[in-house]
């Protein structure tokens, strides 16, 4: 095993992050110190289910989040989310949170909506996940980069979860020209009995790979210098709520890249192949 960098973010520090106060007209939060000139957008989508899951009946659970990344967050301020109540209803609630900064302006913003679970309806969820390697003939990113210098801390670096690609990822070397890719997710240890934190943490993870796909297509290196992503909008769709404890495999596809810009979507399945939660993500990219 390869030591950990100093960018490691550990399970139990997620959770820290994840436990937001009530500040006057504000429910705020820490930031996570790396990557070092953003605050990681996985952590804000998670941050806004919270501010969110906070404020709505105990018995309600996510099923859409729809986020739209407006400016970059430093990490060395505050994040003051606003929660505005939207609608309420007993078998459905709406959240607006907002990220505003000390001057007022939003650099966040995301609506989610919450409802109850009906288990006497329809169920149709066909899509099946792709053949690939099981989790445990796989190494954690940690496993392959720990050592590369080339390579971002953050990207090498400890995580909450074992991230396990199923192919060697396009950091940096170029891969077989290809528009998807899989990997394996598995939070490093138990998570607390809490469908709010369940939810931040799939939406934290959503966010790690799903534009990957887009240096694999165009045979460029995620990592060389110069090739940056930069999230715009990122949905999510819950058809059922996963256990992040629990190995569920993560596959991803570029459907566009054009003008600077990609499209990924994301569909998470759990270890028995149901398919669980679909994710979208637009972001600006730069290919070296």
């Amino acid at each position: 095993m390869k030591t950990a960098p100093s960018a490691a973010v550990t399970l139990d520090e997620l959770l820290s992050l994840l436990d937001l106060t009530e500040t006057g007209d504000f429910v705020v939060g820490r930031a996570q110190q790396h990557p070092e000139d953003r605050v990681f957008g996985g952590l804000l989508l998670a941050q806004a289910v919270v501010a969110a899951g906070r404020s709505v009946p105990s018995n309600h659970r996510p099923f859409t989040l729809q986020a739209d990344f407006v400016a970059g967050v430093p990490t060395d301020e505050p994040l003051r989310w606003r929660v505005e109540h939207v609608s309420d209803a007993p078998s459905l609630t709406t959240r607006r949170t907002t990220l505003v900064a000390p001057d007022g302006s939003e650099r966040f913003t995301a609506l989610s909506r919450w409802g109850t679970i009906r288990e006497d309806l329809v169920d149709h969820r066909p899509a099946e996940p792709r053949r690939v390697p099981g989790p445990d003939e796989l190494p954690d990113l940690i496993e392959r980069f720990g050592d590369d210098e080339r390579i971002p801390l953050w990207w090498r670096a400890e995580r909450p979860v074992h991230f396990r690609h199923t192919e060697t990822p396009p950091y940096v070397t170029t891969t077989p020209a290809q528009d998807h890719q899989s990997a394996w997710l598995r939070t490093t240890g138990p998570l607390p009995e809490d469908p709010v934190i369940h939810a931040a943490v799939l939406a934290y993870v959503s966010d790690m790979s799903i534009l990957e796909g887009a240096f694999r297509a165009l045979g460029s290196q995620r990592h060389a210098p110069g090739s940056r992503i930069l999230s715009l909008t990122h949905t999510l769709t819950w058809h059922a709520h996963p256990d992040l404890g629990q190995w569920h495999q993560f596959d991803s596809d570029v459907r566009a890249v054009a003008h600077g810009r990609t499209l990924g979507e994301g569909r998470i399945h759990d270890h028995h192949g149901e398919h669980l939660v679909t994710a979208s993500q637009v972001g600006l990219v730069r290919l070296a």
